[in-house]
């Protein structure tokens, strides 16, 4: 897993794992949280609402049940040329992570817990 703090982190990433659609719509995420921190509480920010990128070999069900709290929702978003699966996990009250888990790095049982789990789709482009 990667958790994504900075444009740079996505700047590494690799095109070919993490399709240039996927990279785009994580920096708007990663944008969107930026915005909603005080000046100068970027970083705390982040580290309370962390972003993680799932990587092949990520057990995704034991990060996704491993959390204190609960999965609050899970959604799948299709882009031209992959999917992903977008779960909102509670750390406490105030903490909630996203995991980004593009379906290429999922096994067939996390796959099916992800799509039972899913709210719904939307497409981006």
């Amino acid at each position: 897993m990667i958790i994504i703090q900075s444009q740079e982190d996505l700047a590494e990433l690799g095109q070919e794992s993490f399709p240039q659609a996927l990279q785009h719509f994580v920096s708007d995420l990663l944008e969107g949280l930026q915005a909603e921190a005080e000046p100068a509480e970027e970083l705390e920010h982040l580290l309370s609402h962390p972003l993680i990128l799932c990587e092949a070999g990520d057990n995704v069900l034991a990060l996704l049940n491993a959390q204190p709290m609960s999965v609050e929702y899970v959604e799948r978003i299709d882009f031209q040329d992959s999917t992903v699966f977008r779960a909102g996990v509670l750390l406490d009250n105030d903490w909630l992570a996203q995991y980004i888990i593009p379906v290429a790095v999922l096994d067939n049982e996390a796959l099916n817990w992800l799509i039972e789990r899913c709210e719904g789709g939307s497409n981006h482009e």
